[in-house]
């Protein structure tokens, strides 16, 4: 089974169905990658391109880790979205500059 979240150069890749059952899994590799950073500052960015589908619970980790990035001065960012997370997004009415676009 491959992992649903990759880390590399700042930036967090997720694949596949992200939902409340997996959320512990994706917890652990993101504070992984995170914590691998000797500097926190600055930007981070996801990339949900190849996500199939996400859920409410996903997203709450997703605002966490903007929540704690941004407590160490730096942004989460998103470099390529699928319409699943963006329709979430509206769903709950989550401003799109919450995450904005980035390279």
């Amino acid at each position: 089974m491959s992992s649903l979240v990759a880390y590399a150069n700042r930036t967090f890749t997720f694949t596949g169905k992200l939902t409340i059952y997996k959320v512990s899994e994706l917890k652990n590799k993101i504070i992984e990658g995170y914590n691998s950073e000797a500097t926190k500052s600055g930007d981070f960015f996801i990339d949900m391109s190849a996500v199939e589908a996400v859920d409410a619970a996903v997203l709450q980790l997703l605002v966490a880790l903007k929540n704690t990035i941004k407590g160490s001065q730096g942004n989460l960012k998103i470099k390529s979205s699928a319409q699943t997370f963006d329709s979430l997004l509206d769903l709950f009415g989550i401003p799109a500059d919450t995450f904005p676009k980035g390279k």
